[in-house]
């Protein structure tokens, strides 16, 4: 039993869905339930408290089946949305893998993952990815699940492997250090949302008490956890000059033009 469990934990830890895209489609539908629901009022809060106080032109949202914007659209010039499956999102919508994003190096303002590193196949190389894409100064903005928690415990005990608890469980200390290794700075690191993983709206409710205290006596076991970093990292310095300066004289009026007409 004790080999199971140990199994079981290492497979949340190390490996993901095996498919992205129909793993999106689970997690589109989960995120209709009760517990999806009061899951995304939650981290649409996270992601305010991560960007609070930040504007920009371009903003990246790396979805992972909710396919709407958890950012407010008006704070930044234009919102994007990145995805593996075709969807009605009232922004733009990109199709696209997060170890690969087609856009140009230092191009973006902000970064928002929901559950991306849960979900993609290679997650370091995911926030490679962000580093490269973001500006000098940028926001990485990380939400994902904690493996401490009772939802992490459902998801290495339950049986049934579908939605979120086929999602891979990454320690947010881990997270924060690849984070530090590619040049980020932390601001935030912080777990969240202190309910247990039922499903029923009435026992969501009665939970009240007992979220209140695992708030204060362990509040490490937050379901979800929170990482806001900045890119420290230096611009880039153009090789050629973008433009040349031409003299105010052409050809067709030269020194000894000016002197012969003298």
């Amino acid at each position: 039993m004790n080999k199971q469990i140990g199994q079981r934990f290492k497979h949340l830890l190390r490996t993901g869905p095996p498919h992205v895209a129909s793993q999106e489609a689970s997690l589109s539908r989960w995120y209709q339930s009760a517990l999806g629901q009061r899951l995304i009022e939650t981290e649409r809060e996270l992601v305010a408290l991560g960007l609070a106080g930040r504007f920009g032109s371009h903003l990246l949202q790396l979805d992972s089946g909710w396919h709407e914007p958890l950012f407010e659209q008006r704070l930044y010039g234009c919102g994007t949305l990145v995805c593996q499956l075709d969807n009605r999102a009232p922004c733009p919508v990109v199709r696209a893998d997060a170890e690969a994003l087609p856009f140009e190096p230092e191009s973006i303002d902000a970064l928002v993952m929901h559950h991306t590193l849960d979900q993609c196949d290679n997650p370091y190389q995911a926030v490679r990815e962000a580093a490269h894409v973001l500006r000098p100064g940028g926001l990485l903005v990380i939400v994902g699940f904690n493996p401490f928690s009772t939802w992490g415990m459902r998801a290495m005990l339950s049986r049934v492997q579908s939605g979120v608890w086929r999602s891979r469980f990454i320690r947010s200390g881990r997270v924060a250090d690849w984070m530090q290794l590619l040049d980020f700075e932390l601001e935030r690191q912080e777990k969240h949302l202190f309910i247990p993983p039922y499903n029923r709206p009435e026992w969501m409710g009665r939970m009240n008490v007992l979220s209140r205290m695992q708030r204060r006596l362990m509040p490490v076991s937050g379901a979800v956890y929170l990482l806001v970093g900045c890119k420290q990292v230096a611009g880039r310095i153009n090789g050629r000059p973008r433009w040349r300066a031409r003299p105010v004289l052409k050809s067709g009026l030269t020194g000894q033009t000016i002197k012969e007409s003298l």
